[in-house]
């Protein structure tokens, strides 16, 4: 089977079930869920119509395993909203990364954040966390966090593709909050879009001639007419009229709380040019038996329920730690008992019609990115050589890239290197590009590889695998990038190691130039972490180096010119002076590990 087009279906079409762990443990999950239950119910027990609070939670649980999904509006209170948004705001005012497509900021690495309790509140509040905890059926971590504003773009790019998240052989739940940018109401455009009910489906596995289970991320997305067609196909089975339904959550008065299913449910982000600028935080949850790990943020204030989703670190039980947190989540229960809009009625949330229409044919038309970014350079006849080609990259590592996804989900090590590479600011981008010309000028800048794509990717294949090689029996340097954030230089080489590795895997399979790019524009970032991150050997230094050349070659063969444009400056030192200098720079973050 071509897991390119892996289809969606019921779990007894399901070519290996027993490689999906979310399939092997349904008692425990069930014992579980009486357990979360039999907490909630007892904290409502002495409380006025304790009964009906006790039920609405097991009707919300309810509610969120049958459609996929659950969202709030309004579930803070405007003033702990509001204090929560303005230090949202003022970092990533100074923080976020001026994408193309989005302004990113990984959360996690932000202590002005985490330290904030309101902060903290948005995507943690105790009955999110009960509810999601149920739904998985164990205890449940914080696994990656991040904010992101979008503003009004009519764009369909590969992060707001159709699509479903994560290893399908494992199940993830998200909690996004979304808002109008810099205001305390709800989102008024680039809302979230979900097709209810698919999270009653699986990703279809492969099983190769050897017995191995696996995916990849093309089977994750529904860039086509045909495969926008067969989500919805699938998905309206489970109603009665056989029609299939789109949830589209925008123009709510308040701040929308969403929980779903990511790795079941089918959704996206609907970017259009209408409508108001929208901000997001995002927490994804995974249940910390399947061993994804956890943030690991040290020493967090807070309460003990904060510190086991992202800290980690020994301490209370996660029932015990749910237990201290039981009175908000009764008071958020009788909120919804007195707001009935609290939960919001995704019925009335509908796209029908011309809207429906609308959404469909954006959809069907496949992936807008291309057009985006020629238009956009096209306009950029001012600025230097260096600037065009950082803002071309940034698009390029928004394209299409499609790499394994494994059963014992050993993928999981190498998501923060994507993630660093993929959202870095132009500022890192131009300085990893620098660093990369500057080596390949010292080794005779050797000219671009001409002749067909094939075999371009055979060298960027070659170049990764030398590179691949030599990473793990390579010294560190001492020096971890800035774009990593504060953390030690152990877990970056093993990330950036596992990309490495996955992305020559994943290079063999190009067969189109779109791929191809976007491939060297990753394959080039990651050598120049590399570089910087470790003592590399002859060998890998021209690899990393050739990488460079590959991905010039393939969008801006200017640059690839020995001369260099006027305005690049490349200094005349040597490979120790290089390091030396590179040591002493005072945006470099030291490594203790």
């Amino acid at each position: 089977m071509n897991t390119r087009h892996a289809p969606l279906v019921s779990v007894d079409e399901l070519a290996r079930p027993q490689a999906y762990r979310q399939l092997r443990r349904p008692e425990a999950a069930e014992a579980f869920r009486r357990d979360v239950e039999a907490l909630v119910g007892q904290a409502c027990r002495g409380e006025e119509d304790g009964a009906r609070l006790a039920s609405a939670f097991v009707a919300l649980g309810r509610d969120l395993a049958g459609e996929g999904a659950l969202s709030f509006a309004g579930l803070l209170s405007t003033p702990r909203f509001a204090a929560a948004r303005a230090a949202y705001d003022a970092e990533m005012g100074t923080r976020g990364s001026r994408g193309t497509l989005h302004n990113y900021l990984n959360a996690s690495h932000s202590r002005r954040l985490l330290d904030d309790p309101h902060f903290r509140e948005t995507f943690a509040h105790p009955l999110l966390v009960a509810l999601v905890a149920h739904a998985l059926g164990g205890p449940v971590g914080i696994v990656d966090l991040r904010a992101k504003d979008t503003l009004p773009l009519d764009v369909v790019a590969r992060d707001n593709t159709l699509h479903i998240d994560n290893n399908p052989f494992m199940d993830e739940f998200k909690v996004i909050v979304t808002w109008t940018l810099g205001t305390e109401r709800g989102p008024a455009g680039q809302g979230l879009t979900y097709l209810p009910r698919t999270n009653r489906l699986f990703r279809q596995c492969a099983v190769d001639a050897d017995g191995d289970v696996s995916s990849d991320e093309d089977s994750c997305i529904f860039p086509s007419r045909a495969r926008v067609d067969e989500a919805l196909a699938a998905q309206a089975r489970f109603f009665d009229d056989r029609q299939p339904r789109v949830v589209h959550l925008e123009n709510l008065a308040a701040p929308c709380h969403t929980i779903f299913a990511a790795s079941r449910v089918v959704h996206h982000r609907y970017r259009t040019s209408t409508g108001a600028p929208r901000s997001a935080i995002m927490a994804s949850f995974h249940r910390v038996d399947d061993g994804t790990g956890r943030l690991g943020v040290p020493d967090l204030a807070g309460s003990d329920l904060d510190r086991f989703l992202l800290g980690g670190a020994a301490g209370p039980s996660f029932l015990d730690a749910l237990g201290g947190e039981v009175a908000r989540i009764v008071d958020a229960l009788r909120l919804s008992l007195a707001r009935p809009d609290l939960v919001v009625d995704t019925d009335r949330r509908l796209l029908t019609g011309a809207a429906l229409r609308t959404w469909y044919d954006r959809q069907s038309a496949g992936v807008t990115l291309n057009r985006l970014r020629e238009a956009d350079l096209a306009g950029e006849d001012e600025g230097s050589a260096d600037e065009r080609l950082v803002r071309r990259m940034r698009y390029d590592l928004q394209g299409p890239l499609n790499m394994p996804l494994y059963a014992d989900m050993r993928e999981e090590v190498r998501k923060r290197a994507r993630i660093v590479i993929r959202e870095m600011a132009p500022e890192q981008i131009l300085d990893c590009l620098t660093r990369l010309r500057t080596d390949w000028l010292r080794q005779g800048a050797p000219a671009p590889l001409p002749g067909s794509t094939d075999d371009t990717v055979a060298e960027l294949c070659r170049c990764l695998g030398v590179l691949e090689a030599a990473m793990p029996r390579a010294a560190r340097s001492g020096r971890v990038h800035p774009a990593w954030g504060p953390t030690d230089g152990r877990r970056v080489a093993d990330s950036l190691h596992r990309f490495v590795l996955d992305l020559e895997r994943t290079a063999r399979r190009v067969d189109d130039p779109d791929s191809l790019v976007t491939a060297g524009a990753f394959g080039a970032l990651a050598a120049a972490l590399a570089g910087d991150l470790l003592v590399l050997d002859d060998d890998a230094r021209q690899a990393t180096a050739r990488l460079f050349t590959l991905y010039a070659g393939l969008v801006a063969p200017e640059f690839a010119d020995s001369a260099g444009p006027p305005d690049q400056h490349v200094d005349a030192a040597g490979p120790a002076d290089r390091d030396a200098d590179a040591a002493g720079r005072a945006d470099r973050h030291v490594d203790a590990g």
